[in-house]
């Protein structure tokens, strides 16, 4: 599925969260991602991206410690992502929780990259 009318603003931190899923590991599979735990994995994997701009090495070991923190795994984002390519009406309360997370601009983004 293509979204070509993705911002770079939506691209970074969904990209960011998949390059999280490359990281992060946990010793166990965990529970399924729901729409909150996604969002809120989104939200710190943002935040620590901004603080540890500078900083590479940190920001690897800060990023598999907020995997390991959600209890996260890669295939855990791997479902997540995969259930919503084939089932794209779950965008909706996900958009949902972004515009309550992010402000609304950002739930606007999510519509029309989801309306393609």
């Amino acid at each position: 599925m293509r979204f070509p009318h993705w911002s770079p603003a939506m691209k970074n931190p969904l990209l960011r969260c998949l390059l999280l899923c490359a990281i992060g590991c946990a010793p166990a599979p965990s529970p399924e991602l729901s729409d909150a735990k996604f969002i809120d994995l989104l939200a710190d994997a943002e935040a620590l991206h901004r603080r540890y701009l500078h900083a590479p090495d940190s920001l690897m070991a800060e990023r598999k410690a907020l995997f390991k923190r959600h209890g996260i795994v890669r295939a855990d984002i791997e479902r997540f992502l995969q259930d919503r390519r084939d089932h794209p009406e779950k965008w909706d309360a996900t958009i949902a929780l972004i515009q309550q997370r992010f402000g609304e601009r950002s739930a606007s983004q999510m519509r029309r990259m989801n309306a393609d």
